[in-house]
């Protein structure tokens, strides 16, 4: 079974042709948990008329705190596959990312956490720069995510048992996809697909930002992420263990 997990905030009008690209990628006892943090813009009334119709469509409400990393928590909480995917509420998957990611997994239980690259588009759906992986130098290494972070929250899918480690998500951590993709680094394998799988919009309400940040925020931000990190070592290991006798077994 596979869960995609969404979070949404004032998604309309993106949010339409995002989802139609998500559900025909879907089994049918797939699922899509989408948490909405308090839409007004008509989002909220969308996804109930598609959940109506679509079972696999599970809708939730976080009304505060606001935020995208509690809001992603809500849905990942919920998520009940053995794959996860992360997804925005305004892209465009394109067609066959949920099978060459899934395949991924199959061939491979060592396997964590999966980011695909992704082509950057603006509001017309015109490709602004074709590979984020070219942009952001992507790939893996432990201090490499570390001091500059590549994950993609997008992009990534990982395995359900990541989430034993990683939730509830620490205050004070920069963003989720860094901190899944920094405990997949941690407790397991993980891959870098060099295939553009989706088309990640740009604009002026995107919830994840592009700029660097201030130096003194991104020092207290890797402050927290290391003090996260060493918290979090009983769990790290407990996973790490639980993929061995996976594996044995």
């Amino acid at each position: 079974m596979i869960s995609v997990a969404m979070a949404t905030y004032q998604g309309m009008p993106y949010i339409v042709r995002q989802l139609d690209s998500i559900m025909i990628q879907l089994a049918l006892d797939d699922e899509i948990v989408i948490s909405d943090n308090g839409s007004t813009d008509g989002t909220v009334e969308h996804l109930q008329s598609a959940a109506a119709k679509d079972q696999r469509i599970r809708l939730v409400f976080l009304s505060s705190p606001k935020g995208i990393i509690p809001n992603i928590q809500n849905a990942l909480r919920l998520c009940r596959g053995e794959i996860i995917f992360l997804s925005d509420q305004d892209d465009i998957w394109k067609s066959g990312k949920v099978s060459i990611i899934s395949s991924f997994f199959d061939t491979d239980p060592n396997l964590l956490a999966v980011q695909g690259d992704a082509e950057l588009i603006g509001l017309d759906e015109r490709v602004i720069f074709p590979s984020f992986f070219a942009l952001r130098r992507c790939g893996p290494g432990i201090f490499k995510n570390f001091k500059k972070n590549t994950w993609q929250g997008c992009s990534m899918a990982f395995r359900h048992s990541l989430l034993d480690a990683a939730l509830p998500f620490p205050k004070g951590i920069p963003m989720h996809d860094m901190w899944l993709g920094l405990l997949a680094e941690l407790a397991g394998k993980v891959a870098f697909v060099p295939e553009v799988l989706i088309s990640y919009r740009r604009h002026e309400n995107n919830q994840s930002g592009m700029k660097p940040a201030e130096w003194c925020k991104i020092i207290r931000w890797r402050v927290c992420l290391a003090c996260a990190v060493f918290g979090n070592i009983p769990k790290i290991i407990n996973l790490k263990n639980e993929i061995r006798k996976k594996i044995r077994n």
